[in-house]
């Protein structure tokens, strides 16, 4: 757990050294001897997180690094910041005679930084000293015993019998007949799932299939601790048991158990493997027709050779099942209708995962039977899952977590307890996420490769903990080809350990807010408790429901880095949580980085004065707050990365013109309606490092800005004339992966119109189309290669236009196609193979549709139908019915009484909903 704690800062650091050295001038030196003791500083905590987790010792001076390198982060920020401000350009005479005044003070500070650099170096030195001695101890009789005794209890061997079993009857079928199919090219099957979801007990049921029981067949368990002579060697002794291995070189078994393998149908167990290189080595002992199954926690474990088979969670009825076979259920009371409702209430709360049913089954197997006792561990389980209640399962089962959380690598681990921000169940953005996570600076400028971005590193590290089976990850109803999921989750149990880790490194705290209220109804003040004390890095605060006027013990705080308030709830509504000019003791907090006060109901309307001050701040949200203005000063906060000042619809929101200014702003998020101070258009040119600019208007906005926007990457605008689409249009920013493109009462019957038109479908990046309200005079683009070839999302709306809703479907990535008042066809026909990806249809009051035909295999993936008002539609296609074992919703309103009638009588009336919408 070492690096977790000090990779953040050690790499924000780097970085920092890295960009400023050009402002540390007369002590490049010592700072590059910063840099080199850092470097050995690194390696040290990774032998540490490796070899010594639980050291006291070892912790303290964890502790000890952490403030030093915080101390000296936050040193080079500010003098970067103070010599950069003095040395911009001044011409007057008076201007002049300052500047001198300005390089005395600059030469002071450079000698400060100097000062504080050569502290650095000492106090670096002192504690490589410490670290190195206390990890060249050598560990003690006990320590070896009790890694040797976690080491036994992770072995799994194949003769151990499940007495517990349910489910999984449908997935032993599928892997023995692959073990039986002596056809399949790839002979290697992945069991891969999160912990606790009883990867190792299939594989068993597997290997002790009545009809693999002639197989030549040998189980080995890997675990963490990989000795691939060990691993031979049990693999030998199983395949022939007059082998003699003692002497035999490594070279000699895989020859041996290569030659047993190769004439015979064989099935192979490698049960629990961590690393792909474990079984690149392993595997070069198996002939080409051996079968082999693998568990693991890691989605990419053998990924180019294997079949991958992912381990579900259990259903509601399969939980209850396991409950009731674990706990030796015979309840006393005669009320077996109650213990069933309780029981199917506690398997439903542990989520699925058969390790936690198991746990609170032994607990409840401990325990009389009574109705009592079963309400009481309901009420309770959380408690009773993490602390066990003396249950010795649950040293299992935290052992079991833990395992996948000390396998993390260094640069996961602080991404991964950043999680326990957030409450439990929370669907958590991704978006969002990857923001904090480069706030943080968890995400490092050397991970990123040629062309990606820090937040392309940040979906990758996402990506690798979904396929390390820590979090899971979110689909997007309809994506786009930069982002595949929506959000992400983490299962209860997951989350305790996030959570635990968390505040046992203090890393972090969350609080709920409902558990903190005091005060009438009227007047409720959250007050923070004092048990947590007064100097926290990182604070939290999720509130659901309920209005809160203030928060009390906030300005105690000190030394805070990342204060965070998120409504986990609906975001619109009344529930607002108030925030006075003195919450927050922004003196005591010069460290702020991370500032996240969405829906929050500001004093006055206005943001704290002192907010400007933050220099160290990264990230800004002010997402559905009650913000009406942002002041001058807030382009003075010199390392802000995102701004985020999405609202509610119905806020106008005015801006200062001097947004272009913040020249290290990357993120950029604006309400649909501001209001620049001033009268000008916003100006955006001088945003050299901007990636994401969402959203913007032709209305308040100077679109013409958007092509020196050199490395912008995703982009929502608006545009109500010819001009401005074809700006946005013709760019050819080369960077630009996504553009949402909205189009709103612009005439485009003019040639001039429909060349822009034509030409901006051409755009590679074109990922979402809305027209509004607009004059085509004519008929659509018809389809031609190249076109719209990554838009996701189209809507006409209300527009002067003729479609041919058949050319739509050559689009090949189109999963969202609205139309609605727009001139069509008599007829239309969806060939095969059309709408390749189309997920979601509405039609809604296209008055020219009469007939609609849908052949065999056109819109494959469809999952919801909306017909809403096309009067004339005669009935819903037969080819419809091909379709039925997909679609998920199908909603017909305001449609004639004969449609509807006619709707009721067909096969698939089950799956419609009939009315307005």
């Amino acid at each position: 757990m070492a690096e977790s704690v000090v990779n953040v800062s050690l790499g924000i650091l780097r970085d920092l050294l890295v960009e400023e050295t050009k402002f540390l001038l007369s002590v490049g030196g010592d700072v590059n001897k910063v840099k080199g003791d850092l470097r050995s500083m690194h390696a040290l905590l990774m032998k540490a997180d490796r070899e010594r987790r639980d050291s006291p010792t070892l912790k303290l001076y964890i502790s000890q690094l952490r403030d030093l390198a915080e101390k000296a982060e936050n040193l080079l920020e500010t003098y970067a910041v103070e010599v950069e401000s003095k040395r911009e350009g001044r011409r007057s005479l008076k201007e002049k005679f300052q500047r001198y005044i300005c390089i005395m003070c600059e030469c002071n500070s450079v000698h400060k930084v100097g000062k504080e650099a050569r502290r650095v170096i000492s106090a670096l030195a002192e504690l490589t000293n410490k670290l190195e001695s206390e990890l060249g101890r050598e560990s003690s009789s006990h320590s070896k015993q009790e890694d040797e005794r976690r080491r036994l209890l992770r072995q799994t061997y194949a003769h151990e019998v499940e007495h517990d079993f349910v489910g999984m009857g449908e997935d032993i079928e599928i892997l023995v007949s692959k073990v039986k199919d002596e056809t399949r090219r790839k002979r290697v099957v992945k069991i891969y799932g999160m912990g606790g979801l009883g990867k190792t007990t299939l594989a068993r049921k597997v290997y002790h299939h009545r009809d693999l029981q002639s197989y030549a067949r040998a189980w080995v368990c890997i675990t963490q601790q990989f000795e691939h002579k060990a691993v031979f060697s049990k693999i030998l002794k199983q395949l022939d048991s007059n082998a003699k291995v003692d002497g035999l070189e490594v070279e000699d078994m895989v020859t041996r158990i290569h030659s047993l393998l190769v004439a015979r149908k064989c099935v192979i167990v490698i049960d629990d493997i961590w690393e792909d290189v474990h079984w690149e080595i392993i595997r070069k002992a198996f002939p080409v027709n051996c079968n082999v199954i693998l568990t693991t926690r890691y989605e990419n474990i053998a990924h180019q050779q294997s079949e991958p088979h992912k381990l579900r969670f259990l259903t509601q009825d399969e939980g209850w099942a396991l409950l009731q076979k674990v706990a030796d259920f015979s309840p006393v009371d005669a009320d077996l209708k109650s213990f069933e409702d309780i029981g199917r209430q506690i398997a439903s709360k542990c989520e699925g995962l058969p390790l936690s049913i198991c746990v609170i089954g032994g607990i409840l197997r401990q325990n009389e039977h009574t109705l009592a006792e079963c309400r009481k561990i309901n009420v309770n389980i959380g408690s009773y899952l993490r602390h066990g209640e003396g249950v010795e399962e649950y040293t299992r089962v935290k052992q079991v977590l833990e395992l996948s959380f000390d396998a993390l690598p260094y640069y996961l681990k602080p991404c991964f307890l950043y999680l326990a921000c957030f409450p439990e169940d929370h669907k958590i953005g991704t978006e969002k996420l990857y923001l904090l996570w480069m706030a943080e600076g968890f995400i490092s400028h050397q991970d990123n490769g040629p062309n990606e971005t820090l937040r392309d590193v940040a979906q990758r590290y996402l990506t690798e903990l979904a396929m390390r089976c820590m979090v899971q990850l979110h689909e997007a109803e309809i994506y786009s080809p930069r982002d595949k999921f929506d959000w992400c989750g983490v299962h209860d149990l997951m989350h305790d350990l996030c959570s635990s880790k968390a505040e046992e490194e203090n890393f972090l705290k969350r609080i709920d807010a409902s558990k903190y209220l005091c005060g009438s109804s009227s007047g409720r003040r959250l007050a923070i408790p004092s048990s947590m004390g007064n100097s926290i890095s990182r604070l939290a605060i999720s509130y659901k429901f309920g209005s809160v006027s203030s928060i009390g013990r906030l300005e105690e705080l000190k030394d805070l880095r990342s204060f965070m308030l998120l409504k986990t709830g609906l975001l619109f509504g009344p529930h607002k949580i108030g925030f006075k000019e003195g919450s927050i003791n922004f003196e005591m907090s010069q460290c702020l980085r991370i500032l996240v006060v969405d829906c929050v109901e500001f004093e006055g309307g206005k943001l704290p004065s002192k907010v400007s001050e933050l220099i160290h701040l990264r990230l800004l949200s002010l997402m559905f707050s009650n913000v009406r203005e942002l002041p001058m000063s807030v382009c003075n906060i010199p390392y802000l990365q995102t701004l985020d000042l999405r609202d509610q619809y119905k806020v106008v929101i005015r801006l200062p013109n001097v947004i272009w200014k913040m020249k290290r702003l990357k993120h950029l998020f604006l309400g649909r309606r501001i209001e620049v101070i001033g009268g000008e258009k916003l100006r955006l040119e001088g945003l050299d490092e901007l990636e994401t600019l969402d959203e913007i208007t032709s209305e308040t906005a100077r679109i013409a800005d958007i092509s020196k926007l050199i490395i912008l990457r995703s982009l929502c605008v608006t545009v109500c004339d010819v001009d401005s689409m074809s700006l946005v249009s013709s760019n050819k920013n080369s960077q630009l992966c996504e553009t949402k493109l909205v189009v709103k009462s612009c005439d485009l019957s003019s040639k001039k119109g429909r060349e822009v038109l034509s030409g901006g479908l051409m755009s590679p990046s074109l990922a979402t189309l809305d027209m509004y309200v607009c004059n085509m005079s004519g008929s659509f683009p018809y389809y031609k290669q190249g076109m719209c070839q990554n838009l996701v999302k189209l809507r006409l709306i209300d527009c002067k236009v003729k479609v041919d809703i058949m050319e739509f479907g050559k689009y090949p990535m189109l999963q969202l196609l609205l139309l609605e008042g727009v001139e069509t066809t008599e007829t239309l026909i969806c060939r095969s193979n059309s709408f390749p990806q189309l997920k979601n249809l509405r039609l809604h009051h296209l008055e020219d549709l009469r007939k609609w035909e849908v052949e065999e295999r056109a819109m494959p993936k469809l999952t919801s139908l909306w017909i809403d008002g096309c009067r004339n539609l005669e009935k819903v296609p037969d080819g419809l019915r091909l379709l039925i074992s997909t679609p998920r919703e199908i909603r017909i309103s305001s449609m004639p009484v004969e449609f509807m009638e006619r709707v009721k009588e067909e096969d698939y009336a089950p799956f419609v909903k009939l009315g307005n919408y």
